[in-house]
C-alpha cells in the first residue's frame, strides 16, 4: 500500500473538513462568499476525494496480487483522479456548476470506469463471498452516475427545476452511499476476516447479499416519493426497508460466530472504529425504517437537517469508521500512538455531537419549534472538533512515517558499517 496515497486522501478529508466550518462559520459570523458554491466544493471534495480514493486505495491493497499492486497505471490512475479532485475543490468556489467544475467532474467519472475496468480485469481471489461484493460495490458505482449523465440534457431542456433533475441527483447519492460505499467497506471489511482465515457460511451470505440488494434497488422509492406522488413508491420503499431488516439480520448470522476470533487480533482503537460504524449502519437502517410512516417520509426531504444528517451519518459514521478502523491496522498508524488515538476521539466525539444537534433541531423543526439560539455555535464547535482531531490523526501519521524513514535509514548505515 503507497502510504502517499493514504497521506493525500486524507490531506483532501482536511480540505473539506476545512469547507465545512466555512460553511457553520456563515450562520455565525458576517460572511460574503457564494454558500451553495461552497457546499458543492465540500460534497464533491469529501466524497469523491476522501471516500472514494481512500476505497480505491485499499481495494487495490487488499484485492490485488502484490505483482498487480505495483502497476504504474494504477499509479497513474490514483493521481489523475486527484487532478480532477483538485480541480473541484478550487472551481467549485468560485463558479459552481460551470465549465471548469463540470470538466473535473466528468475526468473523476471517467477515471472511476476505467478503474472498474482494471479492477474486474486484475482481482484474483478464492473466496466467492468477497469478490461478489466487491464487483457488486463496483458496479452500484457505475450505476449511480447514470444519473449525473442526466442533469446536462435535463438542465439544458429548462427544466432545472423539475422533479426529473432532483430524481437524477438522488439516484446519484442513493446508489453511491447505500449501494457503492456500503458494499466497498463492507467487502474490505470481510476482506480482512477471510485473510485471518475465518470461513464464512456461503449459504447465509447468499441469503444476505440478495436482500441486500434488492432492499438497495427498492428504497429508492423513498426520495422517488418525494417528488412523484402516489403510493406506488411508497409501496416500493416499505417492501425495500422489509428486505433491508432481513438482510441485516443474515447478516448479524454471517458474523455473529465469527467476531470474538476477528476481535481479539485488533488494537483497541481499530475494535472501537469498527464498532462504531457498525452501530451507526444499525442506526441508519432504523432511521431508514421509520420512513414507512408517511409523515415521516415527507419529512425526511422537507427537514434540511434530517437530510444532512443521514447523508453524514452514512459517510462519515459508516464509511469513514470503516477506513478509519483499516488504516489504524496498517504500519502508517504505528503500535503505540496516541496522539492518533486521541485524535479519533477528538473526531467521533465532534460528529456524535453534530449528529445529535441535527437529528434534535430537526425534530424541533417538525414540531414547529425552530433552531435553539445557540444551535449554529454549538454545531461550529462541533465541526472545529472534528477538524482538530482529523489534523492530529493526520499528524500522527506523518511523524510515524518519518519515524520509520529514520530507521530504515539507521539500518542501512549500519548494514554499510
Amino acid at each position: 500500500m503507497k502510504k502517499s496515497w493514504i497521506i493525500t486522501t486524507l490531506i483532501n478529508f482536511c480540505v473539506a473538513i476545512l469547507m465545512a466550518i466555512g460553511l457553520r462559520s456563515a450562520y455565525v459570523f458576517p460572511t460574503d462568499f457564494n454558500y451553495t458554491y461552497l457546499l458543492h466544493a465540500h460534497s464533491h471534495t469529501v466524497m469523491l476525494g476522501w471516500c472514494y480514493l481512500a476505497v480505491y486505495t485499499f481495494i487495490v491493497a487488499q484485492f490485488l496480487p502484490k505483482n498487480k499492486q505495483s502497476l504504474p497505471k494504477y499509479n497513474h490512475l490514483f493521481w489523475l483522479t486527484q487532478i480532477s479532485v483538485i480541480g473541484m475543490a478550487v472551481t467549485f468556489p468560485f463558479t459552481g456548476y460551470a465549465l471548469l467544475s463540470i470538466i473535473f467532474s466528468t475526468l473523476h467519472i471517467l477515471c472511476s470506469y476505467y478503474f472498474v475496468y482494471q479492477i474486474f480485469k486484475d482481482h484474483e481471489s478464492t473466496s466467492l463471498i468477497e469478490t461478489q461484493l466487491l464487483k457488486t460495490a463496483l458496479v452500484f458505482m457505475v450505476i449511480s452516475t447514470i444519473g449525473v449523465w442526466f442533469l446536462g440534457p435535463i438542465a439544458s431542456s429548462g427544466a432545472k427545476d423539475s422533479p426529473f433533475y432532483n430524481t437524477a441527483i438522488q439516484f446519484f447519492l442513493h446508489f453511491q452511499f447505500n449501494g457503492w460505499f456500503i458494499f466497498a467497506v463492507l467487502a474490505l471489511f470481510i476482506n480482512q476476516m477471510q485473510h485471518m482465515g475465518i470461513t464464512l457460511s456461503q449459504k447465509i451470505f447468499d441469503k444476505f447479499y440478495y436482500f441486500g440488494i434488492i432492499a438497495t434497488v427498492l428504497t429508492f422509492g423513498l426520495p422517488l416519493s418525494w417528488f412523484f406522488n402516489g403510493p406506488f413508491f411508497r409501496t416500493f420503499n416499505a417492501v425495500g426497508l422489509l428486505f433491508q431488516i432481513i438482510s441485516l439480520f443474515y447478516f448479524i448470522q454471517l458474523l455473529k460466530p465469527h467476531l470474538t476470533t476477528f476481535f481479539s487480533t485488533q488494537r483497541s482503537i481499530t475494535k472501537s472504529l469498527f464498532g462504531f460504524a457498525f452501530s451507526c449502519l444499525l442506526l441508519k437502517i432504523i432511521i431508514q425504517s421509520s420512513t414507512i410512516i408517511p409523515a415521516l417520509a415527507t419529512a425526511s426531504h422537507g427537514v434540511r437537517n434530517f437530510t444532512v444528517g443521514f447523508i453524514h451519518l452514512a459517510m462519515i459514521g459508516i464509511v469513514n469508521s470503516f477506513l478509519f478502523g483499516l488504516i489504524t491496522q496498517t504500519t502508517f498508524y504505528g503500535i503505540k500512538n496516541k496522539i492518533g488515538a486521541i485524535g479519533i476521539l477528538l473526531f467521533l466525539l465532534g460528529f456524535t455531537v453534530m449528529e445529535y444537534l441535527l437529528f434534535t433541531e430537526g425534530l424541533n423543526l417538525y414540531i414547529g419549534n425552530g433552531y435553539h439560539q445557540s444551535y449554529y455555535l454549538a454545531i461550529l464547535i462541533a465541526t472545529l472538533f472534528i477538524g482538530f482531531g482529523l489534523v492530529l490523526f493526520l499528524f500522527s501519521l506523518l511523524q510515524n512515517n518519518n519515524n520509520i524513514v529514520k530507521l530504515n535509514r539507521f539500518h542501512k548505515k549500519s548494514l554499510m558499517h
